[in-house]
């Protein structure tokens, strides 16, 4: 419901009011879970990222070969930027520059893909699969960022998710794994 009103006003003019009659229920009783539309919002963007993420984790605990799962990770994630709902969403938040609270919740539902990604870099590292060492950690959070720029890329409507994921394999296969073998 909320998604719909922001789908039809903005963030700018989604009010407490308009999501209340929207789901049939007193404003008093929105209210009382949620005290303002941010954390509504937050709330909201929460849920649909954890889903998300859940969903790929899931998928990618299946695959053996680290590498492998990277690269179904990059994919998962630039087919879910190309979809029009995260388009629509980053539209919205982007122009609102992200209030703190939301930016706290994307954060802590992309922890757990963090953390899938760090241990995954540490099993590619142990089985001679890099070319240098680096610490997990910033290993992830360099293939986030490298997720981060794509994602400007795929909303901007400048790549699409086939484009984009080749060149953001070969970027980390020319740089920093061995070259694998078909």
């Amino acid at each position: 419901m909320a998604f719909d009103l922001l789908r039809e006003r903005g963030v700018a003019a989604l009010t407490m009011s308009a999501v209340a009659e929207r789901a049939g229920i007193s404003r008093a009783t929105l209210y009382h879970y949620f005290p303002d539309v941010d954390a509504l919002l937050s709330a909201w963007v929460g849920r649909e990222i954890g889903e998300s993420i859940t969903a790929m984790l899931a998928e990618a605990t299946t695959i053996a070969d680290p590498l492998e799962r990277i690269e179904h990770l990059v994919t998962a994630q630039a087919l879910a930027f190309e979809s029009q709902d995260h388009r629509l969403s980053a539209e919205h938040f982007e122009t609102e520059a992200g209030s703190p609270a939301v930016r706290r919740e994307v954060a802590a539902q992309l922890a757990p893909l963090r953390q899938f990604l760090t241990d995954t870099i540490s099993e590619a590292d142990q089985a001679g699969l890099l070319r240098t060492r680096v610490d997990p950690s910033l290993g992830a959070d360099l293939v986030l960022g490298i997720l981060g720029a794509l994602r400007r890329h795929i909303v901007g409507r400048r790549l699409t998710a086939d484009e984009a994921v080749p060149i953001v394999m070969e970027l980390l296969t020319s740089g920093w794994f061995h070259a694998q073998k078909k």
